[in-house]
């Protein structure tokens, strides 16, 4: 499902009480929200849906295994990442 369609989905089954330019707002402030907590090591609790909070990935080394460079190393630099994890209700439903 994209943007789009999720934006349409939620207005619809919020009995047209609230319509599809403010769901794409508040979509695009929850994004904002979370770019921000994340950038300053904060963890952000979506209820009901997931958990997103900063993650360190370590440097690693990694071998190029086709084409004219085949055989050669680059180093992939640390780095922060978003990590993103369903919540238990969330997860029960897959049971």
């Amino acid at each position: 499902m994209n943007k789009n369609a999720l934006i349409k989905k939620i207005s619809e089954i919020s009995a047209e009480e609230v319509n599809q330019k403010q769901v794409a707002s508040v979509l695009s402030a929850l994004e904002a929200v979370v770019r921000q907590v994340l950038t300053e090591n904060g963890t952000v609790i979506v209820p009901g849906i997931c958990k997103v909070k900063p993650k360190t990935v370590k440097e690693r080394t990694r071998t190029i295994m086709m084409g004219p460079m085949k055989g050669e190393t680059y180093t992939i630099p640390e780095h922060k990442e978003g990590s993103v994890k369903a919540v238990t209700s969330l997860k029960r439903v897959f049971r």
